[in-house]
């Protein structure tokens, strides 16, 4: 079949309770605390103070759109973005499945984590500990039955414990007076520095939150989660200890009668709590709290270090004003984060290739081209790939990234962007029943959004490549 198939019409269920439909927020929480959070707007404020933080609100604020409007289009069809993507632009598949795999292969967090295990146990290298855990996401991913339930529950006690311990760090770490500077710089608006590198800056705004492709993954989370239309198209479950279900590799829609618009009320009200209140609201406090920590130990020493050096300079520091105590708390904190941000950045690459690949070898102009994956199910591309991931990634640790990929990798990030916001726009806008469709508030924020994007990936690129 050289078309996808047209959406076919079944009853949308009824929301759930709120306690079972919470849950991608919180995933999407895990995954948030990553480049930006930890790295780039540490590093700036460290370097041009808490007054640009008003670009952070900005940045997160802009994801909790994306985010909302992800889940928009996959309770409503059940679908994922890459499928319906797929459907309106032909070579939007390959494209997507090669992004994804040059974005997130390199595993940046793996060394990370295993470099605060040397430095907090003493013992061991920094490869043998990023074995141990990568190890240990291969281990949790095969326990469970249902491979999204057992990310979803591991999250829900990791992300509360790691936001105790950083709120405890805080109440030591900070006074009255830099909470109150932080607050003005978070709404200090227009206040942008001279001298700052405006290509680090931008970066630290587009990734705040998740960035790049990882967005996407939402649709993912919510369609193994069952919401909205997403309950008629089957979940990954582990082809090992599971019962294999099967999953459709096309969506469903709804009448939009009266009685189902009320239903779609309550889903979408789930999904602004779910991202509104957990992935933003707590998002933004959990940003706050790391970058104003950071300001405070960093610049009394005028100390600016780089990448994941960060971490390991303020847990010294902190070491030095609490003894071993402050030291392990930061650092069990850090490792508690990057694990988090590690084991969903995995799950969303396995997740997106497997998507990528079950769909098109079931339908669509590519299918022809795939007859053998289409005797692979869901379940199956899951386990295999994220197996093949997690070993790929062990090998690729000690290569460090090539500069290549590494400037190939920051391109794609903005680029993607510069690409999915309009094209989730048009989606909404056109596949949708009216009904459901984004108010003009929405639409306006998104289109604001996305020429942020598309400027972000212009610079970059010209950034990059010119002579």
């Amino acid at each position: 079949m050289d078309k996808f198939p047209q959406l076919e019409k079944k009853e949308l269920p009824p929301p759930f309770s709120w306690k079972k439909a919470i849950g991608v927020g919180v995933v999407v929480m895990g995954m948030a605390v990553g480049t930006g959070e930890i790295i780039l707007w540490p590093h700036l404020v460290a370097k041009h103070g808490l007054g640009i933080l008003w670009l952070a609100l900005l940045g997160i604020s802009s994801q909790y759109f994306i985010n909302k409007e992800v889940a928009r289009h996959t309770l409503a069809t059940g679908e994922s973005f890459f499928t319906t993507s797929a459907r309106i632009l032909k070579w939007s598949a390959p494209f997507w499945f090669l992004s994804v795999i040059i974005l997130y292969i390199w595993p940046g967090w793996a060394s990370a984590l295993g470099t605060i295990l040397k430095e907090l146990f003493g013992v061991g290298t920094y490869y043998l500990w990023s074995l141990v855990v990568l190890g240990l996401v291969l281990l949790i991913t095969f326990v469970g039955r249902v491979a999204y339930n057992v990310l979803e529950k591991t999250l829900k006690i990791i992300v509360p414990v790691f936001i105790l311990m950083l709120v405890s760090i805080s109440f030591l770490n900070l006074n009255g007076s830099i909470i109150k500077e932080a607050l003005k710089g978070l709404f200090d608006f227009g206040n942008i520095p001279g001298g700052i590198d405006i290509n680090v800056l931008l970066g630290a705004i587009v990734f705040t939150g998740a960035g790049g492709m990882l967005n996407l993954c939402v649709s993912l989370w919510y369609r193994d989660k069952q919401l909205g239309m997403c309950a008629h198209t089957g979940r990954i479950t582990n082809p090992i200890s599971g019962k294999s279900e099967a999953v459709a590799a096309t969506g469903h829609t709804f009448e939009p009668t009266p009685h189902n618009l009320e239903r779609w009320k309550g889903w979408m009200r789930y999904v602004k709590i779910d991202q509104g209140i957990i992935f933003w609201l707590v998002g933004l406090i959990t940003l706050f709290l790391l970058v104003v920590n950071a300001y405070a130990v960093l610049s009394p020493h005028g100390v600016v270090p780089e990448g994941f050096q960060l971490a390991i300079v303020q847990a010294r520091i902190f070491g030095e004003r609490w003894g071993s105590f402050g030291f392990d708390l930061f650092l069990v904190m850090t490792f508690l984060m990057l694990f988090s941000v590690m084991w969903t950045v995995i799950d969303a690459l396995t997740r997106m290739v497997s998507d990528i690949l079950y769909t098109n070898s079931h339908t669509g102009p590519f299918a022809k081209y795939l007859p053998e994956f289409k005797k692979v199910s869901l379940g199956s591309f899951y386990y295999i790939v994220i197996t093949l991931v997690v070993i790929l990634g062990a090998v690729l640790i000690p290569l460090k990234q090539p500069l290549v990929f590494l400037v190939l990798s920051g391109v794609l990030g903005g680029l993607s962007m510069a690409l999915y916001t309009p094209l989730l726009i048009y989606m909404n806008n056109t596949r949708l029943p009216k009904e459901i469709r984004p108010s003009w508030s929405t639409n306006l924020a998104m289109a604001a959004i996305s020429l942020f994007y598309i400027y972000f990936a212009i610079r970059i690129i010209v950034s990059y490549f010119s002579v």
